[in-house]
């Protein structure tokens, strides 16, 4: 079943704010959450892995990117390299935030047009050469605080789950939002001590209306160990929580990632 969402997903609504508290020398610029609605424009892009590909020539690939000037709508920037054990095309992976499709397309175009970024991306195709033009984009939307878990790892790493789903017969866009307010409060509920690390979650809507997928359910953890203590204390109290969720969805087995934080305007550490 291909449901078309809204723009505003869920009743239970979230916002983007970049505040700023000023002393003597120091600005500080902060991303928060709070109870109002904010959608995001996420893109994906397919990469490849280059003969010169390393960690070390991908981290100097990505410090000099930061160098080159972004667009003030880039949000964040992540890249991941899948971990799943079954064979899969999910393998090196860009996603590129915006805070509007608008504004995405605004600044790709002075992308492909500046003569800084054509030069880079020829210095680097063979370290790791990423499809910008068949970009998939999708409406993202955080449903949860993503910091009510703690923040995420300083040094950018993290593990990721993205998994395809699709509602259920004669399910519709309430009954989503209804399972995710029960999944949310399910969250409210967890006993702290039995969770280690950060743990986020956010739904990809896609914007190509001939995708199989409804959504896409990304998971976001600390680390891959954490992940498997979240999955298996969801299997074990899950509850009405977990049968709510898949009386509305069907969800594919997930494409499991490592991933790395490549732009934070609110860290200066990737930024």
């Amino acid at each position: 079943m291909k449901t078309k969402f809204k723009t505003v997903l869920l009743s239970v609504p979230f916002l983007f704010v970049i505040s700023c508290s000023n002393s003597d020398e120091v600005q500080e610029s902060k991303v928060t959450w709070d109870a109002t609605n904010y959608t995001m424009y996420n893109e994906f892009m397919q990469c490849t892995a280059g003969e010169d590909y390393s960690q070390e020539a991908l981290d100097a690939m990505i410090d000099s990117w930061r160098s080159l000037g972004l667009s003030e709508s880039l949000l964040g920037g992540w890249g991941y390299v899948s971990v799943s054990p079954q064979e899969s095309s999910f393998n090196n992976y860009w996603e590129l935030s915006w805070s509007s499709k608008e504004e995405a397309d605004a600044a790709w175009e002075q992308w492909v047009a500046n003569e800084d970024a054509i030069a880079w991306s020829e210095q680097n195709s063979k370290v790791l050469e990423c499809d910008g033009e068949n970009r998939d984009g999708y409406d993202f939307i955080f449903p949860y605080d993503p910091y009510a878990f703690g923040e995420s790892p300083e040094d950018g790493s993290f593990a990721a789950a993205f998994s395809p789903c699709t509602l259920n017969e004669g399910m519709g866009q309430e009954d989503l939002n209804n399972a995710l307010i029960s999944y949310n409060a399910w969250l409210d509920g967890i006993d702290q001590s039995a969770v280690s690390g950060f743990y986020a979650y956010g739904l990809y809507i896609p914007e190509d209306e001939t995708q199989e997928e409804d959504f896409w359910f990304g998971n976001f953890h600390e680390n891959l160990e954490s992940m498997n203590q979240g999955n298996e204390l969801w299997e074990a109290t899950g509850g009405k929580a977990k049968a709510e969720l898949e009386s509305v969805s069907t969800c594919g087995a997930p494409e499991i990632s490592k991933g790395q934080v490549f732009y934070d305007p609110a860290k200066p550490d990737f930024s």
